[in-house]
């Protein structure tokens, strides 16, 4: 099951924020608790039972570990820490990594491993990750907690495939409160709101933008300058609508249950340097190589060259947990360059007008999306020949009509009925504006956690939700996965 299914929209949400609501009101609220976890099993192992069994046993192991690392009489607590990060990672690489491992091995040490993972579990990087901090938080600070509101912080359906990486200070006391306290309409309108717009976002734009990204690297040889950058700019843009949408659907949802899910995106497409950039990208992800291995490694405190190979050590990382494959590890070295090359620029770059550190910043993010874009590295390498010397050509006659979205057909058709354009170029028009929307959207118009922020109950916003809401319902016929879920 995935957000984006009348499934989920039309019976699986429904019944479980009613359900969490109508429980609270029974004279045992914990049950409510229970009934969140049980819905959120559920909602993991309708997509495949042997990975809910992965999860489980991952859940009950970590638990106790967590347990003993909370006795601060305990012996050997850093040996048992340290066994428990290591198991960890060890199942992440063998159902993940496993393969490029492999693939790496065999090419440089001519070796025959021929071994496959038996299944990789659905966001095992998130929950990885998750399992992870906390550890080290009850290392470090020896809060406990029981065993139902463990399980509950690490599946809880609105984040367990996705993210964001919340930490169990932030999440658990809220569930705990959320079970006493009475239903809030203003809650439930905000939720609405950040559910609304999240579908609007993934169903609206970003898949409408995947059609102009899919047909670009399945015609490669076709695109040419101008259209290399029109499909470079719709991937920027679909895959911030796609994350992002789906980040202001988990918000949506934890907000119709009284919870506040730790902020994932923070429009960065705004920044104006790679520094500020990752200050609002992937919020959560940052603050966890921050928090759990940059600091431990030193930060910033062992001088000018250790804290170089940090950055860049962390931006690896970071570039490998996307996925497994050297695509994911040069857009992450890339990424780790810039936030070198910026930091060491902000002296001099502060006196910068904006809109040229905005432009340079941009086009350094639109640059390095075309690595993880690309299945490999000679697709990549072929896109950008065609972005560099493919000369400024027509846009392709069969890339408007593939990337003009069914919706608008007829939209198409009034243009055509009223002005004497052909259909080239009121699909050209149609393509272009959307766009150029999403452009404009992406960095000047209000976020949805800036609207749920100032959230002022209206008759403007409750018709602009439930138009944003009906048209994305109205578009789930063909259902796709959310890009992070790959992850």
């Amino acid at each position: 099951m995935v957000f984006n299914s009348y499934s989920f929209i039309l019976i699986y949400l429904p019944v479980c924020v009613a359900g969490f609501h109508l429980l609270k009101r029974t004279k045992v609220p914990a049950l409510a608790k229970y009934f969140l976890l049980c819905a959120s099993l559920f909602f993991y192992g309708l997509h495949n039972l042997r990975s809910l069994l992965v999860l489980c046993i991952s859940v009950m192991l970590n638990y106790a570990l967590s347990l003993y690392l909370c006795r601060e009489e305990a012996a050997f607590r850093k040996a048992v820490l340290t066994a428990g990060i290591v198991l960890d990672l060890g199942a992440l690489i063998y159902c993940k990594y496993l393969l490029f491992f492999e693939d790496v091995s065999n090419s440089l040490f001519h070796t025959q491993f021929g071994a496959i993972p038996l299944i990789v579990p659905l966001g095992i990087s998130f929950y990885t990750f998750t399992q992870i901090a906390y550890l080290v938080d009850a290392y470090r600070e020896m809060v406990r907690y029981s065993f139902s509101d463990y399980a509950l912080f690490i599946t809880f359906f609105p984040k367990i495939t996705v993210g964001p990486i919340a930490l169990a200070s932030e999440m658990i006391p809220q569930f705990k409160r959320a079970v006493t306290e009475k239903c809030d309409p203003v809650l439930l309108s905000k939720g609405l709101v950040g559910l609304s717009f999240g579908l609007a976002k993934k169903v609206l734009l970003a898949d409408s933008l995947a059609k102009y990204v899919d047909w670009g690297f399945n015609n490669l040889s076709a695109l040419g300058t101008t259209n290399a950058i029109l499909v470079m700019l719709a991937y920027t843009m679909q895959i911030y609508f796609d994350f992002s949408g789906y980040c202001d659907m988990a918000t949506g949802i934890c907000l119709m249950l009284g919870l506040d899910l730790v902020r994932n995106f923070d429009s960065p497409y705004r920044a104006l340097s790679v520094t500020e950039f990752w200050k609002r990208w992937h919020i959560s992800l940052t603050r966890f190589f921050r928090r759990y291995v940059y600091f431990p490694l030193g930060g910033n405190r062992k001088g000018r060259v250790r804290t170089v190979l940090n950055r860049l050590l962390i931006f690896l990382l970071s570039g490998l947990w996307h996925g497994a494959s050297l695509n994911f590890l040069i857009w992450g070295g890339i990424h780790g360059l810039g936030i070198i090359v910026s930091k060491a620029l902000a002296p001099v770059s502060v006196r910068w007008p904006k809109v040229i550190r905005f432009l340079l910043t941009f086009t350094f993010v639109n640059l390095a999306w075309v690595y993880f874009r690309a299945p490999d590295l000679p697709t990549a390498h072929a896109f950008f020949a065609q972005l560099f010397a493919g000369g400024f050509v027509p846009v392709n006659i069969e890339f408007i009509a593939a990337a003009t979205p069914n919706a608008c057909n007829i939209l198409q058709w009034l243009f055509m009925r009223f002005t004497p354009l052909s259909t080239y170029y009121t699909g050209m028009v149609i393509v272009l504006s959307l766009l150029g929307f999403a452009v404009f959207a992406s960095v000047k118009m209000k976020n949805t956690d800036e609207r749920m922020d100032h959230f002022k109950p209206t008759g403007r916003l409750a018709a602009a939700c439930s138009i944003l809401l009906v048209l994305g319902i109205l578009s789930l016929s063909e259902i796709s996965k959310f890009i992070y879920v790959n992850f």
